[in-house]
């Protein structure tokens, strides 16, 4: 019964904005903005709640959480095993393409794939280190016939608002699906730790107003989240747990 109930409720949003979800009667933070939270890296509903997040991700498929936003599991690689239970959204693997992260060929992805989108009412493709349209990995698995309602995104190409914009809609136009930016940012956090000043506070801001408003003015756009490098200017959060310039930016994004 809960899967049939995910099921009408995938129906419902895979034709229309996901983001739609929330009642105009139920003011609160946009359900497009997201956060790939660290919970064992001591994140929680805390930072959730200064970011005014709608929904979040911790690259795992259980949250100790009690908040508001939403939690949208994820099966990190092919040792993960598919949720006990049926879920409304479920993310698929972690950067299959990259040896130190999922790790996983397209022929191994595909075997294991059913039994997850057999338990997600809608569920999100496998996101990818590098480029889903140019590389093979993802034209591969989904020519193969993989079950995916929305492309995963990752983007960490600079503080370059108008190149982000025409790759998502180089990404959409190609793959006719919504699309989840579940990570993007000026730099990736082993770049941050190397040259942490290489992009201005004022540059990520104005980065973070451009795509954000994008966002949240396209249909086929569903949900979006910073990646918080921890240092230098692509950083959410100091060292005590409060909100750096970025973070501010970001908290103020989808209004």
């Amino acid at each position: 019964m809960l899967r049939f109930l995910c099921l009408i409720l995938a129906g419902c949003l895979s034709g229309v904005l996901a983001a739609a979800e929330t009642s105009a009667t139920k003011p609160g933070p946009t359900p497009k903005k997201g956060f790939g939270l660290p919970e064992r890296k001591g994140k929680d509903a805390r930072h959730l709640e200064l970011l005014k997040a709608g929904w979040y991700y911790n690259w795992g498929d259980q949250t100790k959480l009690t908040t508001d936003a939403r939690f949208v599991p994820m099966i990190f690689s092919g040792r993960r095993a598919a949720p006990e239970q049926a879920v409304p959204f479920l993310l698929g693997f972690n950067e299959p393409d990259h040896p130190k992260q999922a790790n996983l060929s397209v022929e191994d992805a595909l075997a294991k794939w059913p039994s997850l989108s057999a338990k997600a009412g809608f569920i999100v493709s496998p996101a990818l280190a590098g480029n889903p349209v140019t590389k093979d990995w993802l034209n591969g698995f989904l020519k193969a016939g993989a079950k995916v309602d929305a492309i995963a995104v990752h983007w960490y190409k600079g503080a370059d608002a108008a190149r982000f914009i025409k790759d998502l809609e180089q990404i959409h136009a190609h793959f006719g699906k919504p699309i989840w930016v579940t990570e993007f940012a000026p730099q990736t956090a082993a770049s941050s730790a190397e040259s942490p000043d290489r992009f201005s506070h004022a540059q990520v801001k104005a980065f973070i107003a451009t795509t954000t408003r994008f966002m949240e003015k396209t249909p086929w756009v569903h949900r979006y989240a910073w990646h918080d490098s921890g240092v230098g200017t692509s950083a959410l959060f100091t060292d005590q747990g409060e909100l750096t310039p970025t973070g501010k930016a970001y908290a103020e994004a989808g209004k």
